[in-house]
């Protein structure tokens, strides 16, 4: 059975001057259901339930039609938190806790836009129209970018929702009213899982390459580094997945993709989804609160990866951070030490904590595949493990290391000669 092992810390956070003094990063992540989330508010630890010092703007199209999302749409910035009557979270809020300990200098902004059941063909496209059997769900890609949406609407591509409020655009405009310089600094992308359930798996690439070159050219950052949540094995029959047999070449089409358009651009990343544990046996789309709080990391590992040097060893083990090997199945152990190694934070002694893993527990799990990843750290790594916590000192943050979440695989893998290559 494969190990995996990441470090989480929490802490109270603090604005320096410095960071006012800085753009603002904008990251947006957007997705369907588990980029919302099903993570349970509670299990939190309590320096995560209420991040006040990163701002958050939220938006789940379920509110559109009065549901559990409905109170939850932001129409200012709050701090990042669990949202929803039942108080749900994905990966956004350990993601905002490694970005704001990485970069200390900056204030941290995360918009998220994100609904389940959600595909690209009918949902994100930039210009599409709406759709006639889930109208909620439409146009999500306006929804999100708004004026800087370039795709006109008109005739059957009308505007369902003309006079909703849009989100990043609407954010952005808030930062400027108040003084704020800012930048957008990436786009999380996790979705899939829907594609994997029919046709539109095998041109999955294609829509994922135009979604991607749509979203650079209007945001206005032809480089925009983009960070790409694997779908997860979970999904296979073989493994108790609600995927119906025969169709296993469908999901190998959409992780395929997924690897292949991370491989074939420089500033795009794939993390791995595979450790994960199903949410419920019986519910093996989502994962369970512990494994939202690991994605969060990863995607923060790949991030500051791309946003470094791309020849330093720490971006080149992390680029996919998580992730060793589309044969392997992954390992994503010693994520903390990725980011470590691209000196951000937890670098060998500083903060008491170490670069664990991001040159050689990462760079083992990337090198090996088929191999659990569990090379020995670096400094101030764990053999076995390649994790290690990730310290900090920096005028922004002030950590609680809450230990280790170790995730076990599943026990029913399918053949890894049958999983995206």
């Amino acid at each position: 059975m494969k190990r995996y092992c990441i470090a989480l810390a929490a802490g109270v956070l603090s604005i320096s001057a410095s960071a006012m003094a800085q753009p603002v990063k904008v990251f947006v992540l957007a997705g369907q259901s588990n980029m919302v989330g099903f993570g349970v508010g509670d299990d939190l630890p309590a320096g995560l339930r209420s991040q006040r010092d990163i701002w958050y703007d939220h938006f789940n199209p379920d509110a559109r039609q009065g549901g559990m999302y409905a109170a939850a749409t932001s129409t200012d910035w709050g701090p990042l938190e669990p949202k929803g009557e039942a108080r749900r979270y994905g990966p956004e809020i350990t993601f905002g806790h490694a970005i704001a300990a990485a970069y200390p200098e900056h204030r941290i902004a995360i918009v998220k836009v994100a609904q389940g059941g959600t595909n690209l063909v009918d949902h994100w496209g930039r210009g599409l129209p709406p759709d006639p059997e889930s109208l909620y769900k439409s146009q999500l890609y306006h929804a999100l970018f708004g004026k800087l949406d370039s795709a006109t609407y008109e005739g059957d591509r009308a505007l369902e929702y003309p006079d909703e409020p849009t989100r990043l655009d609407s954010a952005l405009a808030r930062l400027e009213a108040e003084g704020h310089d800012h930048e957008i600094a990436a786009l999380l992308w996790m979705q899939g899982e829907n594609e994997a359930g029919w046709s539109a798996a095998f041109n999955y690439g294609a829509t994922l390459r135009a979604f991607i070159a749509a979203v650079r050219a209007d945001v206005g950052v032809p480089d925009l580094p983009v960070v790409i949540g694997r779908i997860s094995d979970n999904l296979y029959p073989a493994n108790g997945g609600p995927i119906a047999a025969g169709k296993e070449a469908n999901i190998d089409a959409v992780r395929a993709a997924q690897v292949t358009v991370a491989d074939e651009d420089p500033r795009v990343a794939w993390v791995d989804t595979d450790d994960f544990a199903p949410r419920a046996p019986d519910d093996a789309y989502h994962f369970d609160s512990a494994a939202y709080q690991v994605l969060g990391q990863r995607f923060a590992d790949a991030y500051v990866a791309l946003a470094g040097d791309a020849g330093s060893p720490g971006a080149a083990s992390a680029s996919s951070a998580g992730s060793a090997g589309a044969g392997g199945g992954g390992a994503a152990a010693g994520s903390s030490g990725a980011t470590g190694a691209t000196g951000s934070a937890g670098s060998a002694g500083a903060g008491g904590g170490g670069a664990a893993a991001g040159s050689s527990g990462t760079t083992g799990a990337t090198g090996s595949a088929g191999s659990s990843g569990a090379a020995a750290g670096g400094a101030g790594g764990r053999s076995g493990c390649g994790c290690g916590a990730a310290g900090g000192e920096g005028p922004r943050t002030t950590v609680a290391a809450l230990g280790l979440v170790a995730l076990a695989g599943l026990r029913r893998r399918r053949p890894r000669g049958r999983q995206a290559g």
